[in-house]
């Protein structure tokens, strides 16, 4: 049983090189592709070793299902298309997530250990977002300060599939003028497969930790989305942090603010 890690990533140079750290004791190699950063986050993924493979976008524009279909292709060009044709019992997987997801340290053997008796293929994890925490005691349990308010308490995402078709596609979705925005992080095809997620494996999020992360992503979203009502114009991103939602307030999503220390 093999784990390759596939991350898209921009400009993540403030903990890309900690995330990379945390997914080498799981993954045999690791396949970046960086969307065009304008910090020194190519520079520190390039510095991370032989076993992490860069690839610097020759894309124009902001696609994430095209972005992910072609990172995909260059981890599967590497396996070979001879072990994945329809190999339903396929022993090659995929760790699919972003710059800002740190895996805890104890997930590595809970991972390797569900994958290895599984008849699935695929699986969620944990994202577990940290929210005014003291980053540098990130990895010590009792002093991560997380969200845990509407959809935060119970968020999964599936993160983690079996490498065992070469023609697996990234879903097209209606956001973001075109930009396929909240595309899955794993294939069309295996989004139903999708399995309970995998206990003592979760992902620390870093990339909403900071008020002014949360404000400028915020801001973000809705110039490259704006008007989405499903989503409550993404408000819940920053309860607390501007005048216009309050920490109190009960939205579609989440709220009242609740933080706890895990």
């Amino acid at each position: 049983m093999t784990v390759f890690g596939m991350l898209r990533i921009k400009d993540e140079n403030r903990w890309i090189r900690q995330v990379i750290e945390a997914a080498l004791p799981l993954c045999e190699r690791i396949f970046i592709l960086d969307d065009h950063s304008t910090d020194a986050t190519p520079e520190i993924c390039a510095e991370m070793g032989e076993r992490v493979t860069v690839i610097n976008s020759a894309f124009e524009g902001f696609d994430e299902s095209r972005d992910r279909e072609y990172l995909l292709s260059r981890l599967l060009n590497s396996v070979g298309d001879n072990h994945l044709c329809g190999d339903v019992h396929s022993p090659f997987w995929a760790l699919a997530i972003d710059g800002d997801e740190l895996l805890d340290g104890a997930g590595v053997q809970a991972i390797r250990e569900t994958l290895a008796a599984t008849p699935y293929h695929a699986f969620k994890l944990p994202i577990r977002y940290l929210w005014n925490s003291d980053l540098s005691l990130v990895t010590t349990p009792g002093h991560r300060k997380v969200r845990m308010d509407g959809v935060y308490q119970t968020f999964a995402r599936p993160s983690v599939f079996r490498l065992m078709n070469t023609n697996f596609r990234f879903q097209r979705t209606p956001f973001g003028n075109g930009a396929n925005f909240h595309c899955s992080s794993i294939p069309q095809e295996l989004l139903h497969a999708a399995h309970v997620p995998i206990p003592g494996a979760p992902l620390w999020h870093l990339g909403y930790n900071y008020c002014e992360d949360r404000i400028r992503k915020y801001e973000w979203y809705n110039r490259l989305d704006p008007n989405n009502e499903p989503e409550d114009r993404y408000r819940h991103m920053v309860a607390g942090d501007v005048p216009e939602v309050d920490a109190d307030a009960v939205l579609k999503h989440a709220g009242p603010l609740r933080l706890e220390m895990l």
